[in-house]
């Protein structure tokens, strides 16, 4: 079992002593697929060619984070080192796997949010709700909204607070859910540079199992501190928050990997 209060306390233990050198690895890794994304014309291809080497690296950076195993700014060109044509397969292999599947859920989010938006809007704003629905009058779904800014009243306020949380994560949850299953396969590359592409995708996939909701629910908390730790810090809290959510991904990777050889222990006994 996962308990997500100890892998925060593991991961604030882990970056003791490494926060600098963690917070200066994770920028130039993201300003490395920026610059090469900005590149005209050829940048977006150059940056998916590069991604997976480059998650491979900072996974072998994570990994030796937790373990304490002299973690350095070199590890993030490990993946160009070691397996590369594998790393850039496997990341070539995931992206249309997760874009697809990430857009169909993506549509039944939002799909049921309007649903349930045009519900609450019968109940509350019932001659928003009559327009909308007789004559197709798409700015009488701009009500609450108006009322918020014109008025402030209660109901006003609750059905904005609604509509931006709900649709938030009806935008960024279908790609962390359809991710789940995926989302080890870099780490076991790191750790075994022997491993191929799609072996890594299908041990990522047999080690999720049993464990997709307590990453679920890691990466729904994330994404609530994240939210106001980017605006109350105009996104300058970024640089500490994005390598704590990678060390504690990292940390996750590490018990379930030791829970899962656990149960296979226990079956051969």
């Amino acid at each position: 079992m996962i308990v997500v209060s100890k892998l925060f306390s593991k991961t604030f233990n882990a970056l003791k002593g490494h926060w600098f050198q963690a917070i200066c690895v994770f920028f130039v890794f993201n300003l490395m697929i920026g610059l090469v994304q900005a590149i005209p014309g050829i940048g977006g291809f150059l940056s998916l060619i590069i991604s997976g080497p480059l998650t491979v690296g900072i996974c072998v950076y994570s990994l030796n984070i937790i373990r304490d195993n002299f973690p350095k700014a070199e590890d993030l060109i490990f993946g160009f080192k070691f397996n590369l044509g594998n790393g850039v397969l496997a990341y070539f292999i995931l992206i249309p796997i997760i874009l697809v599947s990430g857009f169909i859920l993506m549509i039944l989010f939002l799909a049921i949010n309007f649903s349930i938006y045009l519900l609450i809007l019968s109940v509350y704003y019932s001659q928003s709700y009559e327009a909308f629905t007789l004559s197709m009058d798409w700015e009488a779904l701009l009500s609450p909204f108006r009322l918020f800014f014109d008025l402030g009243i209660l109901n006003s306020i609750l059905m904005v607070l609604f509509l931006v949380i709900s649709f938030c994560f009806s935008l960024i949850l279908p790609w962390i859910i359809v991710s789940i299953p995926f989302a080890m396969t870099f780490y076991i590359m790191a750790e075994d540079t022997s491993t191929d592409a799609w072996d890594a995708i299908q041990q990522s996939w047999k080690m999720m199992k049993g464990f997709k909701r307590s990453y679920l629910w890691l990466n729904v908390i994330l994404l609530f501190m994240m939210i106001p730790i980017s605006i109350f810090t105009l996104f300058i809290g970024l640089l500490w928050f994005i390598p704590f959510s990678c060390i504690i991904t990292a940390i996750f990777y590490e018990e379930i990997k030791s829970q899962s050889q656990g149960k296979e222990t226990q079956l051969i006994d």
